[in-house]
């Protein structure tokens, strides 16, 4: 009896992974949709991390190849993903009578404009954007880097999200 439940599920599985649209993973994604690309996100924000555009390029192709079974294409994909990375900066968060700032928060955000010939009411441009406050004592080249690397992990997400998810 535990052998005919076990092969009933297992089928099931199979059943409803293979049906197209839906995936275990959550993704939405057209049958007829089958590769993606991604353009060079250029920065322009007024202060320049010159790895960060490298970076989020890199994240979106990886963040697509492995949560989707699209595959990577150096142009013109079923969904094609560009941008431009608008702010990169810190300002001050919250004041402390005796000190002055006593928390400071960084930001970054990114405008991106997705396109699917195939599905052209699912295009849109839009920004997208991220950000974290620390001690406004610390110097912001000491957390610059794991900063950088978790808010372009949640812009990531979020970009995922608006396309793959329809969120």
């Amino acid at each position: 009896m535990k052998l005919i439940v076990k092969t009933l599920l297992i089928g099931l599985v199979v059943l409803i992974s293979s049906c197209g649209i839906y995936n275990f993973r959550g993704a939405n994604i057209p049958d007829d949709v089958q590769t993606f690309s991604v353009g060079f996100f250029s920065n322009e924000a007024s202060y320049v991390n010159p790895s960060l555009a490298v970076d989020l390029t890199e994240k979106l192709k990886t963040k697509f190849q492995t949560e989707t079974s699209l595959n990577l294409k150096s142009e013109e994909g079923d969904y094609q993903i560009s941008g431009v990375i608008k702010r990169y900066e810190i300002t001050p968060a919250a004041l402390n009578a005796q000190t002055g700032a006593a928390q400071t928060q960084f930001s970054i955000t990114v405008t991106v404009d997705f396109t699917c010939p195939k599905h052209s009411e699912k295009d849109f441009s839009r920004d997208f954007t991220s950000s974290t406050t620390f001690n406004a004592t610390t110097e912001f080249t000491s957390v610059e880097s794991s900063l950088t690397q978790e808010l372009t992990e949640i812009i990531v997400q979020q970009i995922f999200a608006a396309i793959a998810l329809d969120w």
